[in-house]
C-alpha cells in the first residue's frame, strides 16, 4: 500500500509552468530520493505536499486521505536547520510534539543521546556546529507525530566528510524507526547511497522522467561508494539526466 500518492499535479505561476502532470508514490517505510536539476520545481512540490501551496490541478493523498492544501499532515526538514534560537536543543526537539499537544521528554532525551548530542540538551543552536544543528532538526522530525518526513537537501551546506557522516547517521536512525522519507537532492551519489528508489525529474516544467529501484543491500556501508556497481549506477543515472525529455 502506498502511503503518499501524488496524482497528476500541475503547478503554474502565471505563464511560468513549474510542474507538469507529476505522478508518483511513496510506500510505507520507504526511502525515496527525488532527483533533478536545480530549479526543476522540487521545492515547489514539497510546498504542495506540505499544504503551503495549492496545485493548479491534481491532488495529494496520504494514507488514503486527500490532504491537498491541508497543513500539518507531514513533517518537514528544510535545507537549513530552522531551529528557534531562543529555545534550547531539548525544547527545539520537542516543538513538533508540543504543536500536536504532547511532550515526551524522556524519549526526546534518548534521541538526543542517540544522535551523539548528549550534554547539549540545555545548549542553544548557536553553540552547535552546522552538522549538529541538522541532527537536532531531524530528531524534531522523527519525534513529530506525522508518519511522512520530507527532507529538502538537508546536507547541501555541509562539507563532504560531514555530509557523509550525516548520511550514515540518517540511515541508522531511519533503519531503527522506519518512517517514510521523501528526500530531495540534486546529488546522484547521495541519492544512490540513501534511497530504496530514485525518482528522476525532468527540467522545468518538471515531470517524472523515470524511476530506478536501487539494489544495494541494507544496512549500507560507505565502501559501496567506491564499488564498480556504484559507479555503473552513477553513470546510468547521469546519462538519464542528460537525455532530453
Amino acid at each position: 500500500m502506498s502511503q503518499l500518492e501524488i496524482g497528476h499535479v500541475y503547478k503554474s505561476f502565471g505563464e511560468n509552468n513549474v510542474l507538469n502532470d507529476l505522478s508518483f508514490s511513496v510506500k510505507e517505510g520507504e526511502f525515496v530520493a527525488l532527483l533533478g536539476p536545480s530549479g526543476s520545481g522540487k521545492s515547489t512540490l514539497f510546498r504542495i505536499i506540505g499544504g503551503i501551496s495549492q496545485p493548479s490541478s491534481g491532488k495529494v493523498m496520504l494514507n488514503g486521505e486527500n490532504i491537498t492544501g491541508k497543513r500539518g499532515s507531514i513533517s518537514y526538514t528544510p535545507q537549513s536547520p530552522s531551529l528557534m534560537p531562543w529555545r534550547t536543543i531539548l525544547d527545539n526537539v520537542l516543538l513538533g510534539q508540543e504543536i500536536a499537544g504532547k511532550r515526551d521528554v524522556q524519549r526526546a532525551l534518548q534521541m538526543i543521546e542517540r544522535a551523539g548530542l548528549g550534554g547539549f540538551e540545555k545548549s542553544y543552536p548557536h553553540e552547535l556546529s552546522g552538522g549538529m544543528q541538522q541532527r537536532v532538526s531531524f530528531i524534531r522530525s522523527i519525534l513529530s507525530p506525522q508518519s511522512l518526513i520530507l527532507l529538502d537537501e538537508p546536507f547541501s551546506a555541509l562539507d563532504e566528510f560531514t555530509r557523509l557522516d550525516m548520511q550514515k547517521w540518517l540511515l541508522s536512525i531511519w533503519a531503527e524507526y522506519k518512517r517514510s522519507i521523501l528526500f530531495v537532492t540534486h546529488n546522484i551519489e547521495e541519492a544512490l547511497f540513501l534511497a530504496d528508489r530514485i525518482i528522476l525529474l525532468s527540467s522545468r516544467p518538471a515531470t517524472v522522467k523515470c524511476e530506478f529501484t536501487i539494489s544495494f543491500e541494507r544496512p549500507r556501508d560507505e565502501a559501496i561508494l567506491l564499488s564498480d556497481e556504484f559507479l555503473q549506477w552513477k553513470k546510468r543515472i547521469h546519462q538519464a539526466m542528460k537525455e532530453e525529455t
